[in-house]
């Protein structure tokens, strides 16, 4: 049965998800990776139908869902295109120029508490709105969704009055019912807008907080959702994904400590900032992928005691089993490495006298600190919005998308030990006979925390 002959009421069958993370300029390395996946995929006779993202993965997501009845050549070339475009002003308004006064202004206005003078965000993105209008074709992305070209579009933010995530749902998946007591709450939209990407989008600090007014139940203020939840696996997963695409930032194994060497000195405020920007990004998209791939081992002996503990475990939850879930991850090979580029380009470009010319760089640059550091770097990637480093991140894209297929010749993996540096030999439930399995709760995986 093909994708778009499938209808709500039809059981799922081998849907893929693409689940797309936040992160800024990062975007583009999304882009690469999938000019590689899609057509292999369409080789192989698969398609995705499921699309989940947050704040730039949002971006693309609902992208993908304009462009699903294109053919992928299309899909891959339009997408190429969009990024390779675009350009700082595309994104933001300048900082330094005439609007830097009346910036200051509301700052010190906000400060002081001076009645209607608020600064809610640094940065002005007005004209992300006209450029999401060349992106997202909003009248075929509706179309999509009706037709059951695909199965749904799901988009992320975090609610600031609720002070929760939100999953935007459009398209004929059945939409998993919100209950009190979850951290993700489901919302299925007639038709997405603008206001949904922008508000998954909102970089708090830097953009201001999106009103969305649709639908009317749901009216509030909303900001990132990389704040609240920054890898969608949970809602694609609920939305019924057998199978699950991940773009990451960072390697996906096991993070290794960070060392001290000799005194620690007194932090800047980029290193600050570094650390709060790995805890909402890179730490989530590893604890969710890990959490998947222990289900998956723990699942690979079906009649172990401890699968059998977690049969038990669902049922008098009233829920369906568990399941397992072939994945396919592609990250960067070493850590830091998207943060390297970043700095790379900003000395190329915006170094010495030629940032003269771009000072917005310079002076945040300037801000966090003198000299590269990895901090600088980290925080450069997701704000360096420049055609130079969006091709230097749709070539990396690229290049880690072939090397997984490299090492994934069927494209789907389910064993964590590929692609994972933990020792899955040490967990009960592959040893499958140790009896304290057969009472322990079985880990937490992604959909528990819809």
């Amino acid at each position: 049965m093909r994708p778009q002959d499938r209808t709500a009421g039809d059981p799922p069958e081998n849907r893929i998800a693409i689940v797309l993370p936040g992160g800024g300029a990062r975007g583009a390395y999304e882009v690469g990776a999938l000019s590689v996946l899609l057509p292999e995929l369409e080789r192989r006779g698969e398609k995705p139908t499921i699309f989940c993202g947050t704040s730039v993965g949002a971006i693309n997501a609902a992208y993908l869902g304009s462009v699903a009845h294109l053919p992928v050549h299309d899909q891959v070339q339009r997408g190429l295109e969009h990024w390779r475009a675009l350009s700082r002003k595309d994104i933001i308004r300048s900082v330094v120029g005439p609007g830097l006064p009346r910036t200051l202004f509301r700052l010190v206005g906000d400060m002081l508490e001076v009645p209607g003078v608020r600064l809610a965000g640094l940065m002005d993105p007005t004209p992300l709105r006209k450029t999401l209008d060349k992106i997202v074709d909003w009248e075929g992305l509706a179309k999509n969704g009706r037709d059951g070209t695909y199965d749904a579009v799901c988009l992320v933010a975090t609610s600031l009055s609720r002070s929760g995530p939100v999953a935007w749902v459009q398209g004929t998946a059945a939409v998993p019912e919100s209950r009190r007591t979850a951290d993700l709450r489901y919302v299925p939209v007639e038709e997405l807008e603008a206001q949904h990407v922008r508000a998954s989008a909102a970089i708090p600090l830097l953009f201001a907080p999106v009103r969305v007014d649709h639908p009317d139940e749901e009216s509030d203020y909303y900001v990132d959702g990389a704040t609240r939840l920054n890898t969608p696996i949970a809602p694609a997963l609920a939305l019924g994904a057998d199978k699950v695409i991940v773009i990451g930032f960072e390697p996906l194994g096991e993070r290794a400590p960070r060392e001290m060497t000799g005194k620690p000195l007194v932090p800047r405020i980029a290193d600050v900032i570094s650390n709060i920007v790995d805890g909402l990004l890179v730490d989530q998209v590893n604890d969710d992928l890990h959490q998947m791939v222990t289900l998956n081992e723990m699942l690979a002996s079906p009649r172990s005691k401890a699968a059998k503990a977690s049969r038990r475990f669902r049922s008098d939850r009233g829920k369906p089993a568990y399941r397992k879930i072939e994945y396919a991850l592609v990250s960067p090979r070493h850590r830091g490495e998207l943060g390297e580029l970043a700095d790379d380009v900003f000395d190329r470009r915006y170094a010495g006298w030629r940032g003269l010319l771009n000072p917005d760089l310079p002076l945040f640059s300037r801000l966090l600190g003198n000299g590269r550091t990895k901090a600088r770097g980290e925080l450069l990637s997701f704000l360096l919005f420049d055609d130079l480093y969006f091709d230097l991140l749709i070539e990396a894209g690229k290049r880690d998308a072939h090397d997984w297929l490299d090492r994934h010749p069927d494209f789907w993996c389910s064993e964590a030990g590929h692609d994972f540096d933990f020792d899955t030999g040490r967990m009960p439930a592959a040893q499958g006979e140790d009896d304290a399995g057969a009472n322990a709760a079985p880990p937490r995986d992604p959909v528990e925390a819809a």
